[in-house]
């Protein structure tokens, strides 16, 4: 839809609506750009139509604030791309190490499966840190970690290891 009516200079105009991206219109907004002028005048450039104004001086400045503005727009554009590959990056880093994270769990439950059986609640319960309150079985306990740790093929935390051990008694 549009509206005509008559201009300063006589002439008459139409009133016409342009969609544009958000961010083109927040650097306008922010440059406090004319924008009607400057589609006036560069469409009057275009087609080699007087503007009428003469203010060659003005055009110059309001070409070089356009073309700032646009050097403005591709730096956040390349910025934003920068930023979201940034984040995938960080996104396919932490997959990598809960997927780590999760074998070497399995590797634990595992073992401690191979060395303790079905029956969790028998020996091994009374060997966690936690049901060992005199200290009587802390050397079973670090037997337990060290047979763990040789059938991983890695260095075990008793941490890891009671977790895995209480995670086997809630199964059972």
């Amino acid at each position: 839809m549009s509206s005509v009516r008559i201009d300063a200079n006589g002439r008459e105009t139409h009133q016409v609506s342009v969609w544009l991206p958000v961010d083109v219109i927040r650097l306008i907004r922010a440059d406090r750009l004319n924008l009607t002028r400057f589609i006036l005048e560069q469409l009057e450039l275009f087609y080699g139509l007087d503007a009428g104004s003469g203010d060659r001086e003005h055009r110059d400045r309001l070409a070089a604030a356009a073309r700032a503005a646009f050097e403005q727009q591709r730096a956040a554009e390349a910025e934003r791309d920068l930023d979201h590959e940034r984040a995938r990056a960080a996104v396919r880093q932490m997959r990598a190490e809960c997927e780590i994270a999760k074998a070497r769990q399995q590797g634990i439950a595992d073992a401690l499966y191979q060395i303790v059986g079905d029956d969790p609640t028998g020996r091994y319960l009374r060997t966690l840190p936690e049901n060992d309150m005199n200290g009587d079985r802390v050397d079973d306990w670090d037997a337990l970690v060290r047979r763990v740790c040789r059938l991983c093929g890695a260095e075990i935390d008793s941490a890891e290891v009671a977790e895995g051990v209480r995670a086997l008694v809630a199964k059972a």
